[in-house]
């Protein structure tokens, strides 16, 4: 049975989406809910065009995507943060600060769950960090974090 959510169902699908289910759960839990209707020959073929228009632009993100990896792989960040003079900074490099310093860059595409430090950033030096912008495409940077004068 064909059904077209029309809420977020955990494990069967997305507000908008036609999904296929058993006739049971459709008629006595997603139609008897109110999370779902039966959908019309109009809703399938929009619902068919919106998933072209999906795969079109996702296509777009990971083309884009490429092209950033490409900037980024040999791409050296510094950061400048207040540290005492053993070379101790005062605050921990956060995913946030390198974001706010790519994002300068790379016109606030990236977002900072793609950004993983290893382990808390918490002295001068220089460091590795993992950019994923998707979970195929992968990257590092060098950052160096410098104390500031």
């Amino acid at each position: 049975m064909q059904i077209l959510l029309t809420a977020n169902v955990d494990k069967i699908g997305r507000k908008g989406e036609i999904v296929d289910v058993s006739e049971g759960y459709g008629r006595n839990f997603l139609l008897k809910r109110r999370l779902g209707v039966i959908p019309t020959a109009q809703d399938i073929a929009r619902n068919r065009s919106n998933l072209a228009k999906k795969e079109a632009l996702e296509q777009e993100k990971i083309k884009l995507f490429h092209n950033i990896r490409t900037d980024l792989e040999d791409y050296e960040l510094t950061l400048e943060l207040k540290a005492n003079n053993e070379g101790h900074l005062f605050g921990a490099v956060k995913e946030l600060d390198i974001l706010e310093a790519l994002n300068s860059k790379f016109n606030n595409v990236l977002d900072k769950s793609m950004i993983n430090i290893a382990s808390p950033i918490k002295s001068v030096g220089q460091y590795e960090i993992d950019i994923n912008l998707t979970h195929n495409i992968k990257t590092k940077i060098k950052l160096y974090v410098q104390a500031k004068n």
